[in-house]
């Protein structure tokens, strides 16, 4: 064992359970063995074996509501066969590895209940049930016109027994303990607790005890029925960081906190003590400020370990700190100095299953690393003309830099049946990703990049400042291909006669694509920025920046710029920016929120007409034609492939960008299935 990570590997106590090591795999949407339509998932199964064959000591699969809506009446802890079977030979095959297991209760999301197209078509009677609050009226968070209805005390009382008897279901089924999703993120239990959120006047209003009644009733209960020494986490937000209902604040930012504050705070843990919490797992934030408990790459790492490990202070029982924990150096000082007991280690164990072995072993170079770009985990999406969506062959709980997550026996990498001779054309992150694989099933393989640096347009996206993970990601993949047999052939285009030529059973082309042009004087002319070369370096831009394309690409740039002291300005052609399908709410809720922040312009509904110098002309819905002041223009209006051949050779396979435009997860995903076949 690397002696600079031995204090995340010692023993940490937790009720009446010692967990072998201080690494818990948090709650992720989609990970719950059990899914919606209460089946187990087999897929699932080999996920959580896969992680604890590799050392981790705590897991804890997304949440499971107590009460499932979709089920009509049916409890959670009515589901006996699926606890005391499946679910408990899993628990045999984790404990065989000596981790442990604790399960996630919920219940309502509360106001943060997400709507999806088709919702208003559902019987009244669900509807009724879904839209719940503390307190009647309080606004939607996804529909902020939607109001929802007050719990009764029935339904509370109801709910506080359902979370107890599912507690003693899992016991039976010999899962280690439970964690309730209850103060944190925004959802019912969590709304219960916030004075701005819960204007009872009974027993579950008014005072901080009052308001936390709800979570401290269901702990209570639970220890009633399960014993004193089964463990009962709860998953906690220290600080709300909201402004107000759909107003998030940012890292560093000056704010009146409307939810849950830090002064609070401390005071609401000691309750959840008092009442026999075992375990505070603890972030930031809530769904109005999603890129607290899920933050994407703008976050800082460690974005949470300053007010948890404030909190830490004030309680006895072990306080975890998620929310980009994953730098193990980072990890290793919260817990050798004493900030916090245990680190949560979420989407990086999705992108890398083997992360506390290499930790442990101090192999870090070789970790894949998590981006945090929630493509695969994370994709639900959220922009003017949509309140929740999510791709069409989407779900949660998967990896855009890992497709092997929930499908570890399907996609398991085999030897190939019949090595071969196999060229791969382009050396981005689809090429990379082909050549690494096939390698690894013993083809032969021969990398061509026409440039001098492999990583293809990725080395553009990962460019800004804030995109260190990025980067890592490129010298990850070239570390990767220097350990294989893979023959590089750097400064090498290939033509189409030469694909012709080429001594290879097999040819992937993944060449990527081209900056779309926009038939518009001034295009093309000094003025004008292609958005690879700004990122890149190729070219300067003055003071004053017009953005043309308010999509992710555009969005960033203009928090790069500003970062930088430069003004940009947006303007995007569709009626609102970051209109992306796929593209998660916690990332662009926070590059909304940055562009309030730097104050930065934008014009949605408005066309690019011309290119002058010193200034851009456009057009908004209206017809109305004005002038927008530009010392340079950055174009940032999407891509179209680049293929250097079709696919009417059988031996030619085309990949990512090259057949059609996709993002990070379609390439590598795609990359996956063509080398997994050959």
């Amino acid at each position: 064992m690397s002696k600079n990570y031995e204090a995340l590997f010692t023993p940490l106590k937790v009720g009446g359970v010692t967990l072998k090591n201080r690494i818990v795999l948090c709650a992720m949407g989609g990970t719950n063995p059990i899914g919606f339509e209460g089946k187990f998932s087999e897929g699932h199964r080999d996920y959580y074996i896969a992680r604890a064959k590799a050392n981790v000591g705590l897991m804890i699969p997304g949440v499971a509501n107590v009460g499932s809506a979709g089920k009509g009446h049916r409890w959670l802890y009515e589901e006996r066969d699926l606890f005391l079977g499946p679910m408990k030979q899993l628990m045999d095959d984790i404990h065989a590895y000596g981790s442990k297991f604790f399960f996630q209760l919920g219940t309502s999301f509360g106001r943060s209940q997400m709507v999806f197209p088709g919702m208003d078509k559902m019987p009244e009677e669900v509807r009724k049930q879904m839209l719940v609050a503390p307190s009647d009226g309080m606004p939607n968070v996804w529909e902020p016109s939607l109001k929802h209805r007050a719990l009764t005390i029935e339904e509370i009382q109801e709910t506080i027994q359902a979370y107890a008897k599912a507690a003693a279901l899992c016991q039976e089924a010999g899962i280690d303990g439970v964690e309730i999703h209850a103060v944190h993120e925004g959802y019912l239990l969590d709304q219960f607790s916030m004075a701005n959120m819960n204007h009872r006047t009974d027993e579950y209003g008014g005072s901080l005890e009052n308001r936390l009644r709800f979570a401290t009733d269901i702990i209570r209960e639970i220890k009633k029925l399960c014993g004193k020494d089964y463990p009962v986490s709860v998953r906690y937000s220290v600080a709300s960081k909201i402004r107000g209902f759909n107003q998030a604040a940012l890292p560093g930012e000056a704010y009146t906190e409307f939810g849950r504050s830090m002064e609070e705070s401390p005071a609401a843990a000691r309750i959840l003590q008092e009442a026999g919490a075992d375990m505070l797992n603890a972030d930031n934030g809530s769904y109005d400020s999603w890129f607290w408990a899920h933050p994407p790459m703008y976050m800082p790492m460690a974005c949470n370990l300053p007010e948890v490990s404030y909190l830490k202070q004030f309680v006895t029982i072990p306080v975890i700190c998620a929310g980009r924990m994953n730098d193990p150096d980072i990890a290793a000082d919260a817990v050798s100095s004493g900030k916090v007991d245990g680190v949560g280690i979420a989407r990086q164990l999705l992108c890398d299953p083997d992360w506390c072995d290499k930790v442990r072993a101090g192999d870090l170079e070789d970790i894949r690393p998590c981006i945090a770009c929630h493509n695969g985990c994370f994709p639900i999406t959220r922009y003017k003309g949509l309140s929740c969506g999510m791709p069409r062959n989407g779900g949660m709980g998967r990896c855009a830099l890992n497709p092997v997550t929930f499908r570890e026996k399907e996609l398991e990498l085999k030897p190939a049946e019949k090595k071969k001779k196999v060229a791969v054309v382009g050396g981005g992150i689809g090429g990379m990703e082909a050549a690494r694989l096939l390698a690894m099933r013993g083809h032969a393989v021969t990398l061509y990049e026409k440039g001098g640096e492999l990583g293809g347009v990725f080395r553009a996206a990962a460019a800004p400042d804030f995109k260190e993970k990025d980067k890592e990601l490129i010298a990850w993949y070239i570390r990767q291909l220097k350990k294989l047999p893979v023959e590089i052939r750097m400064n090498t285009p290939v033509t189409p006669e030469d694909l012709k030529a080429m001594d290879a059973e097999e040819i992937i082309v993944a060449t990527g694509s081209t900056p779309r042009k926009l038939l518009v004087p001034g295009f093309d002319g000094p003025n004008a920025v292609e958005a690879v070369d700004y990122l890149l370096g190729n070219k300067p831009v003055g003071e004053k920046v017009v953005i043309i394309g308010g999509g992710l690409t555009g969005c960033e740039i203009a928090y790069d710029l500003a970062l930088k002291g430069k003004k940009p300005v947006i303007v995007e052609m569709q009626d609102d920016i970051l209109k992306v399908m796929g593209l998660s709410a916690a990332n662009s809720n926070m590059l909304r929120e940055i562009i309030r922040y730097y104050d930065i312009p934008v014009h949605v509904s408005t066309s690019l007409q011309e290119i002058r110098e010193g200034e851009v002309l456009v057009k908004d819905e209206a017809g109305k034609t004005f002038a927008i002041p530009a010392d340079s223009v950055i174009l940032s209006v999407g891509y179209v492939p680049a293929p250097l051949a079709g696919e009417e050779d059988p031996k030619i396979h085309v990949l990512g960008d090259a057949h059609k435009v996709g993002n990070l997860m379609s390439v590598i995903w795609e990359a996956y299935d063509i080398a997994y076949k050959i």
